[in-house]
C-alpha cells in the first residue's frame, strides 16, 4: 500500500529513509514532537518518513520498518491528529490505551504525555497542528471566546464519517500539490485549507469547546441531544430537571447522559449552566439601557445570582458587574 506523500511528483516533499536510529529520532523531533524510542532490533531499522509543510502545519508519513515503542510528550503550542494507514498501532494517552487500525483517527492534545507501538509492518500519517488555528476558527468564525484549553476526548469521534473525511482530505491535498504546485503553494489557499481541516476536527471529534460550536449549527449528536438542546434553548427555568427533559425526549437519564457526554464533551446541566452564562454574556453586551445585572440574570433565567456571577467569572475572567460597566462606559 502506498503511503500518501510517498507517491511520486509531489512538490516539497522532503523524504527520508534511513537505518539510523538517532537520525530518525531527530527527524521525527522536529517535524512533530520531542521523544524517544525503543527498539528492539535496531539493525533490522528501515524507517521511511515523507513530510510536508502546509501553511502551519505538518503532515508526516511514516514507517519504521521494525517494532518500535515510542513515548512523546506533544509540544504546549500544537496538538497531533494520527491516522492508521497499515498495520495496527496501539496507542496510550490519558491514561488509557487505543488501537488505532488502517483509517482510525485520535488526537493527542498539547503537553499530554503519549506512547505509541507500531510493529514492522505499520505505517502512520501524523499530521501536527497548532493550537493558533483553533484558536483562531472558534474566535473569529465562531464567535466563542477562547477562554479555557481546547482538549479533545481520545476515542470519541462523534461521527463514522470523520476518519473518511480525514483520509479523503489528505488524498485530496495531496494530489492537488501534485497536479496545481504553484496555485496550492499560495499561502491563502494553504489557510483555506487549513481552516477545513480544523473545522472537520472541531465540529465532529468530541472537544471541550463541542456544546458551543453545537449551539452554531454544527451538531452531529443523535436525536435526542438535539431535541433536549432546543429544549434547554427554550427554557428560562434556572432549575430544569434533568429527569424532566429526559422523560420528554423519550430516553433515559442515563442515555442523555451519556449521550451529552459523548457528543458534547459535558453532561446535561454543565450544557445548562454553560449556555445561561453565554446568554448573560450576550445581554451584558448587547444592553442598550441602564439595565443592572439582576436584571439581566432574570432575563436569562438566572435566579441564583451568587453562584453565577462565580461561574460567569470563571468563564470569562470578570464578574457580570465588569463586563457591563466596560461595556457602559464604552457607549
Amino acid at each position: 500500500m502506498l503511503s500518501l506523500l510517498s507517491e511520486a511528483n509531489i512538490p516539497g516533499v522532503q523524504s527520508l529513509v534511513s537505518r539510523q536510529a538517532e537520525v530518525v529520532h531527530d527527524a521525527l523531533s522536529r517535524r512533530l514532537s520531542h521523544h524517544r524510542f525503543a527498539c528492539r532490533r535496531p539493525s533490522a531499522m528501515d524507517a521511511r518518513i515523507y513530510s510536508l509543510e502546509l501553511s502551519t502545519i505538518q503532515l508526516v508519513d511514516l514507517s519504521y520498518g521494525v517494532d518500535v515503542d515510542v513515548e512523546a510528550e506533544v509540544g504546549e503550542d500544537h496538538f497531533l491528529v494520527h491516522m492508521g494507514m497499515q498495520g495496527e498501532t496501539q496507542m496510550w494517552t490519558n491514561g488509557k490505551s487505543y488501537p488505532l487500525p488502517p483509517d482510525g483517527l485520535l488526537i493527542s492534545n498539547p503537553g499530554a504525555p503519549l506512547r505509541v507501538q507500531m510493529t514492522g509492518d505499520c505505517r502512520h500519517f501524523a499530521v501536527r497542528m497548532p493550537i493558533a488555528i483553533c484558536k483562531d476558527y472558534l474566535t473569529r468564525t465562531l464567535g466563542i471566546p477562547f477562554n479555557r484549553p481546547l482538549e479533545f476526548y481520545a476515542g470519541r469521534d462523534g461521527s463514522r464519517e470523520l476518519p473518511i473525511a480525514w483520509r479523503g482530505m489528505m488524498s485530496h491535498i495531496c494530489g492537488q500539490l501534485r497536479m496545481a504546485p504553484a496555485m496550492m503553494g499560495h499561502r491563502r489557499v494553504q489557510a483555506q485549507y487549513g481552516q477545513l481541516l480544523t473545522e472537520l476536527l472541531l465540529g465532529n471529534y468530541c472537544n471541550s469547546y463541542s456544546e458551543q460550536i453545537a449551539r452554531h449549527g454544527n451538531d452531529i449528536s443523535p436525536r435526542h441531544v438535539r431535541r433536549a438542546r432546543e429544549l434547554i434553548h427554550a427554557s428560562r427555568d434556572d432549575t430544569i430537571s434533568i429527569a424532566d427533559l429526559a422523560q420528554r425526549v423519550g430516553v433515559s437519564v442515563r442515555s442523555l447522559q451519556n449521550g451529552f457526554r459523548q457528543f458534547l464533551g459535558v453532561t446535561p446541566l454543565e450544557y445548562v449552566r454553560r449556555h445561561r452564562l453565554e446568554q448573560l454574556h450576550r445581554a451584558l453586551m448587547d444592553s442598550q439601557s441602564r439595565a443592572n445585572v439582576t436584571e439581566l440574570m432574570l432575563e436569562c433565567g438566572i435566579a441564583n445570582f451568587g453562584r453565577y456571577a462565580q461561574y460567569y467569572r470563571q468563564q470569562y475572567g470578570c464578574l457580570p458587574s465588569e463586563t457591563l460597566r466596560r461595556h457602559q462606559q464604552g457607549h
